[in-house]
């Protein structure tokens, strides 16, 4: 049987839980980010409320192993609340022995699951090419900072810090 885990943006774009074959999950934080009252919010509380869409919180084990990868691929201040959900939530799947398929087109998810070697559908979006590992630099005083980096600002001369990309890998777990 099919695993599917859905993002916020698989709201967005119109999947249907109700309607897919296979178990669909998601997570408490894409309730929270879905606007009230929208088809997105009403496809998300329908699912949940019908047993189609099984809305889980992953354990505090897969969201530290998605805290720490995010960190080191520099993810850690683009992704969400939920979005660290949705990722741990997957890990807990595959630990299970399912195998998850993340919906997102996200490009911050894709790159952290691509990292955590889980699979993603991207809807909207090719999806990711590549694997990207990203590093802070002032773009005024071009100090480097590492991924984990603490502030958002330089240290040196206070300057709001940058993101660019370190190095970068071919991207192989999208689902096909």
């Amino acid at each position: 049987m099919r695993v599917f885990v859905l993002d916020t943006s698989a709201f967005i774009m119109g999947v249907n839980p109700s309607s897919m074959e296979g178990m669909a999950y998601s997570v408490p934080a894409v309730a929270d980010e879905l606007p009230e009252g929208t088809m997105a919010s009403l496809r998300f509380n329908t699912s949940r409320d019908s047993g189609k869409l099984i809305v889980k919180m992953p354990d505090l084990r897969s969201r530290n192993t998605v805290r720490n990868a995010s960190s080191q691929l520099g993810e850690d201040q683009v992704l969400s609340a939920a979005d660290c959900q949705i990722l741990a939530l997957a890990l807990n799947l595959k630990l299970d022995g399912k195998a998850p398929t993340i919906v997102s087109d996200d490009y911050a998810i894709q790159n952290v699951a691509e990292r955590l070697k889980l699979r993603y559908l991207p809807l909207a979006t090719f999806g990711i090419s590549y694997e990207f590992n990203w590093i802070l630099f002032c773009p005024a005083c071009y100090k480097k900072y590492p991924p984990g980096y603490g502030s958002a600002l330089c240290r040196v001369c206070g300057t709001e810090l940058k993101r660019k990309v370190l190095r970068k890998l071919r991207a192989r777990a999208r689902a096909e």
